[in-house]
């Protein structure tokens, strides 16, 4: 039976320590970790990233679009940037989550190509997952926290690394990975989205409008508007706002700016409109955000059940 006090301390330690994987032509943003002893409902939403979860006890359903997975002790599910989905659990789920994103630029192309075809015919949820690698990686990442001694940063980290490259094999359709080229994408529509992100990420503090990004790229607002739609399944404002309340989360997690600063930083007019957009996005206030300590654990139906995960 693991304990609580065993879950806040996965989350205490992996949201300080595990905030970027890197391998051999691979490198991984963390943007959260999430070990929950009873997560319930929350609403239907989407992410510009990854999150993959793994069931450690309990019963629920997954759900995306239109379709409706079971959830049971060992069964992994992965949300795809850009998709529709929400959790469903009346019992309470002992849940245990990552979200990532692939930095592109710092990983080969064979990496960039396995997740990019990960992210169109990937299978979202496999059941019985315990007997697969990343189901037993997901249980020696958690084992390293049932005590209090120290736990060793190398081995956590390369069991992190591990347990994201597992991903690729376990929810892909394809029984073993592949060197061809498997992104049916232009290759300059990929580029320029990838220049895209890139200036916005190094300009968030600064009010970006989607003709200063179209015309940093030499190209129209049009063309910039498609490229998100079809690429990234969401709006340029969209993906903004969700990379500007990331940054927040982050800052207000390791910081201890003031929020009218934090707001700044982000790139937020106003305290207001960042309180608003942040609540929106993650259905709670910047300050009650703080208050909770994300990285002390969240446990319970009350506590950020319509968070993302």
């Amino acid at each position: 039976m693991i304990t609580q006090a065993c879950y806040r301390r996965a989350n205490q330690i992996c949201n300080r320590e595990l905030t970027q994987l890197s391998t051999s032509g691979l490198t991984v943003p963390i943007l959260y970790w999430g070990f929950m002893p009873a997560h319930y409902d929350n609403s239907p939403h989407r992410h510009s990233f990854f999150e993959a979860c793994y069931v450690m006890e309990g019963e629920g359903f997954y759900m995306e679009n239109d379709l409706s997975f079971p959830l049971q002790k060992g069964t992994s599910f992965l949300s795809f940037p850009g998709i529709w989905h929400q959790i469903r659990s009346q019992s309470g789920l002992a849940l245990c989550y990552v979200a990532f994103e692939v930095k592109e630029e710092e990983t080969s192309l064979h990496y960039n190509q396995l997740f990019h075809a990960l992210t169109a015919q990937g299978q979202p949820v496999v059941q019985q997952a315990d007997h697969e690698p990343t189901g037993h990686l997901w249980n020696a990442l958690l084992s390293m926290f049932h005590t209090s001694q120290p736990v060793l940063p190398a081995l956590l980290e390369q069991v992190s690394v591990s347990l994201v490259q597992s991903l690729l094999n376990l929810h892909s359709d394809r029984p073993t990975v592949s060197h061809e080229r498997v992104s049916d994408k232009p290759l300059e529509e990929n580029l320029l989205l990838r220049q895209a992100k890139l200036f916005i990420d190094d300009n968030l503090t600064e009010e970006l409008t989607l003709a200063m990004v179209s015309n940093h790229l030499h190209i129209s607002s049009r063309h910039l508007t498609r490229l998100f739609q079809e690429h990234m399944s969401q709006s340029f404002v969209h993906y903004i706002q969700e990379r500007r309340v990331q940054l927040a989360a982050q800052l207000l997690l390791h910081e201890h700016l003031p929020i009218k600063d934090i707001a700044s930083r982000c790139g937020f007019q106003s305290v207001h409109y960042f309180t608003r957009i942040f609540t929106q996005k993650l259905g709670v206030s910047p300050a009650k955000f703080r208050r909770s300590q994300f990285a002390e654990g969240r446990s319970g139906k009350e506590q950020f059940s319509n968070h993302m995960s």
